[in-house]
């Protein structure tokens, strides 16, 4: 006879992995947004990407400070 056997849930959830982004693809996207020129085209880029706003505003201060460019060589 086959025993059924209960997991108990314990409620904890995986630990979500980052995401791992390359230079070139923050350049483009710095890119893309920086020529977003309708009202609400940047919003629609970002979660076509599924990303936050926060991101770009990080990428935009390492591409100002070179920290991009130095990674693509």
């Amino acid at each position: 006879m086959l025993q059924r056997v209960e997991r108990q849930e314990t409620g904890v959830m995986p630990k979500a992995k980052r995401r791992i982004f390359t230079a070139k693809y923050k350049r483009e996207i710095v890119r893309e947004a920086d020529g977003c020129t309708e009202p609400g085209e940047t919003g629609a880029l970002l979660r076509r990407e599924g990303l936050y706003s926060s991101h770009l505003t990080v990428w935009r201060r390492e591409l100002a400070a070179g920290q991009l460019a130095a990674l693509a060589l």
